[in-house]
């Protein structure tokens, strides 16, 4: 019986091809930053599985999702979690993400190109409201997005 390579942080091949894109993207992304020789390793595994994992481009002008999320972020409840969340010291996406999932369930869930598209849509509504980019900080474990840029008083 062969056993399964085990990577740096516990990763197994089966383990990376379980994840999402957008998951393997980060796990790149962090191997990468440790400039190691364990963290290349892991890193070019990755690029060797021959899965996707890129960070995804957001949605299609013509995605019926988008237009679905468009008109979610022009509600003033969008404005008011965008708003609690930076208050409350978090990236405006953590409160938008939860009502995105809650609003549109699995289309937002399952769609790895929908996280990108909220953070350029939450983007959009806070230099509308008149704030600045400040950082990037984690997101909630709860939030379908894993970070999420952290906004200003501009």
């Amino acid at each position: 019986m062969r056993k399964e390579e085990v990577f740096i942080g516990g990763w197994t091949l089966e383990s990376l091809k379980a994840r999402s894109q957008t998951e393997r993207h980060q796990v790149w992304k962090r191997a990468r930053a440790l400039h190691s020789a364990e963290g290349n390793h892991l890193a070019r595994a990755i690029e060797r599985l021959g899965l996707p994992y890129a960070e995804p481009e957001p949605l299609a002008e013509d995605s019926p999702l988008l237009t679905q999320m468009r008109t979610l972020f022009a509600t003033p409840a969008a404005r008011a979690a965008a708003l609690e969340a930076t208050l409350d010291g978090m990236p405006a996406l953590a409160g938008l993400d939860v009502l995105l999932h809650e609003t549109l369930g699995e289309a937002y869930r399952r769609d790895p190109a929908a996280a990108a598209t909220a953070e350029v849509l939450t983007a959009e509504l806070m230099a509308s409201l008149g704030f600045v980019e400040a950082g990037r900080k984690d997101l909630p474990p709860r939030c379908v997005a894993r970070t999420g840029v952290f906004w200003r008083r501009g």
